[in-house]
C-alpha cells in the first residue's frame, strides 16, 4: 500500500497568489488544503500538517506570529514552515522570519520549479528528522530495557568507561559492599580503591583489562559484615575497530557459599590423608616384617607381596591427598630449594621408570647447563607423575622421549607419547583437580591406581618454583607436556 502524499497549507490572504501556488503544488502531487488568515491557519494545521507555505503579511495576524505558535504548540511543533512573502523580501525580513522558527524563506512570485524544489527539500528534512526521531526513541527504549535487566540481575555487574571511571554498577553490586559510596557513577579506580583497600586485586585486574583489551579473570575475598565473601569476576572490554578499548563490562559471581563447602572438604581431605597414614604405616612395617623372616610358603609370600604393593599404592595416593590439601589451604605444594641438576633429576625418575615398566623404551637427551636452586624430591615427583602419565596412554610397544636443555636464563624439559591425543575439551583442563584422562588406550591393567591429582600436583610444583607446564596435544604429533623452571 502507497503512503498518501504529503499534506501542505497554503496559506495567503491573496486569492490568485494562493491558487497559482496551489495549483503548482497540486501538480507536483501534494495533497493542499487552504487558509486566508492566521487563525484559520492555526485551526487547520495539526499532526497530519507536513509543511505551511506561510505568507509574513496578513491581515489578522502576523505570519511571524503564526510562525511562532506553530512552533510551540504541542500539536504542530514539527510542522515545518516555508515563508513567501511578495512584500517582506529584504534580508532583515528574511532573518527575521528564520528566528521566528520558519525553516524556509522564499520571495514571492517563486519559480514554480524553485518552489517544488523547495518544498521537496523541507520534506526530506523532515522524514529524516522523524526517522532520527524514530531511531532515538528506539536507542532510548533499548537503553532502559538493557539498564532494567542489568540492575536486576542477582550478581554485581560493573560498567567503565576507558579510563576505568565507572559508568554503571547494579544493585546487587551494590549489596556486595554495601552503601560505602564505592559504586557512584564517576568513580575513578584510584578513588574506589581508597575507599576500599580490599578491592586492590580487582582494581589491577581492570587496569590490565584496559591496557591490554584481553578479558581478565579471577577470584578476590571481601570482608562484609557477615565475614569473608569470595568472588569469581570476568573483566570483558568492548574495543573499537582500531582494538581500543572503548568500555569495560565487569560480571562477578558470589562463590562464598561454594568456597565454604570446598574448603571444610580439602580440609576434610587433608585430616583423612593424615589420620589415614598410621594405620598404613603398621600395615606396611607388618608385611615387610613378615617377608623378611621368611619360611612362608608361596601362597603366604604372595599375599604379603600384594599387601605391600597395595600399601605403596595407597601410601602415593594419601601423599597426593596431602599435597592437594596443602596446596589449596596452604597456599600452594611447599618447597625447599637447594643447589641440584635438574637433568640429574631426570634421568633418576626415568631410570626408575624402566624399571618398573620392563620392556618399555623412555629415551633423554639434554643439552647446556641444568643446575640450579631447585627442590629435588618435589622435581622428581613431578618427572614420575608425568612418566606415568605418558607410558599409560601410549601404545606398549612405543616410545616415551624426554629431552630438555638449559639456558641462561631457563631450563626446559619436554616429555612426549605417541597414541591417542587429549580431546579438545579435556585438554583446557587437563591440570584441574580429581580427572582423569577418558582416551582408549591405557597400557595399565585393573583399575585406575590414582586419584586424578597426577597432573594438578605437578602443575603445583612447578608454579612454586616459578616456573609452569604446559600440554598440547594432536593425532598427528601426538602429546607433548613441556615443563620451564626459571632460574
Amino acid at each position: 500500500m502507497s503512503s498518501p502524499p504529503p499534506r501542505i497549507l497554503n496559506v495567503n490572504d491573496d486569492v490568485a497568489s494562493r491558487y497559482l501556488t496551489s495549483r503548482v503544488l497540486r501538480l507536483a502531487g501534494f495533497d493542499v488544503v487552504e487558509a486566508g488568515s492566521g487563525r484559520e491557519t492555526l485551526a487547520l494545521a495539526d499532526e497530519q500538517t507536513d509543511l505551511v507555505i506561510l505568507d509574513v503579511r496578513l491581515p489578522d495576524v502576523s505570519g511571524l506570529e503564526v510562525c511562532r505558535l506553530l512552533k510551540t504548540s504541542p500539536r504542530t511543533r514539527g510542522v515545518l514552515v516555508l515563508h513567501l512573502s511578495a512584500q517582506a523580501v529584504g534580508p532583515g525580513d528574511r532573518a527575521e522570519g528564520l528566528a521566528h522558527g520558519a525553516d524556509g524563506y522564499l520571495v514571492a512570485p517563486a519559480d514554480p520549479e524553485e518552489l517544488v524544489a523547495q518544498v521537496h527539500a523541507l520534506l526530506r528534512l523532515r522524514r529524516a528528522e522523524h526517522e532520527v526521531l524514530t531511531l532515538s526513541r528506539e536507542v532510548e527504549r533499548q537503553r532502559r530495557l538493557l539498564e532494567l535487566a542489568m540492575s536486576s540481575a542477582a550478581d554485581p555487574i560493573a560498567l567503565y568507561d576507558a579510563t576505568g571511571r565507572l559508568l554503571f554498577a547494579n544493585h546487587a553490586a551494590h549489596e556486595a559492599r554495601g552503601d560505602q559510596g564505592l559504586h557512584q557513577p564517576g568513580a575513578t579506580l584510584a578513588e574506589r580503591e581508597a575507599m576500599d583497600p580490599a578491592l586492590a586485586p580487582y582494581a589491577r585486574a581492570v587496569e590490565q583489562a584496559l591496557s591490554t583489551g584481553q578479558v581478565q579473570r579471577g577470584t578476590i575475598s571481601l570482608p562484609g559484615e557477615k565475614g569473608l565473601r569470595h568472588f569469581d569476576y570476568t573483566l570483558s572490554p568492548a574495543l573499537e575497530p582500531d582494538g581500543r578499548v572503548a568500555a569495560l563490562m565487569a560480571w562477578s559471581r558470589d562463590i562464598s557459599e561454594e568456597r565454604s563447602a570446598e574448603e571444610f572438604r580439602e580440609q576434610f581431605i587433608g585430616m583423612l590423608g593424615h589420620d589415614l597414614r598410621n594405620p598404613l604405616n603398621a600395615l606396611s612395617m607388618s608385611a615387610q616384617q613378615l617377608k623378611r623372616k621368611g619360611g612362608l610358603d608361596e601362597r603366604q609370600a604372595a599375599l604379603t607381596t600384594r599387601i605391600l604393593t597395595s600399601a605403596e599404592r595407597m601410601d602415593r595416593m594419601i601423599r597426593q591427598l596431602l599435597d592437594f590439601a596443602r596446596s589449596r589451604l596452604g597456599g600452594g605444594v611447599p618447597v625447599v630449594r637447594d643447589a641440584c641438576d635438574v637433568f640429574d633429576v631426570a634421568r633418576r625418575a626415568v631410570e626408575e621408570m624402566r624399571a618398573s615398566h620392563p620392556g618399555r623404551v623412555l629415551t633423554l637427551e639434554v643439552v647446556g647447563d641444568g643446575r640450579g636452586a631447585w627442590d629435588m624430591d618435589r622435581l622428581e615427583q613431578a618427572f614420575s607423575n608425568l612418566l606415568v602419565n605418558a607410558l599409560k596412554y601410549s601404545p606398549a610397544d612405543s616410545a616415551v622421549r624426554l629431552w630438555g636443555e638449559g639456558t641462561a636464563r631457563e631450563v626446559v624439559l619436554n616429555i612426549h607419547n605417541v597414541g591417542p591425543p587429549i580431546p579438545a575439551d579435556e585438554l583446557r583442563h587437563v591440570f584441574s583437580a580429581w580427572r582423569r584422562g577418558s582416551r582408549a588406550v591405557q597400557t595399565e591393567v585393573g583399575p585406575p591406581s590414582g586419584l586424578g591429582l597426577g597432573l594438578y600436583i605437578t602443575r603445583q610444583i612447578l608454579l612454586a618454583h616459578g616456573g609452569e607446564v604446559t600440554a598440547d596435544s594432536s593425532a598427528h604429533q601426538g602429546t607433548t607436556f613441556t615443563l620451564r623452571l626459571p632460574r
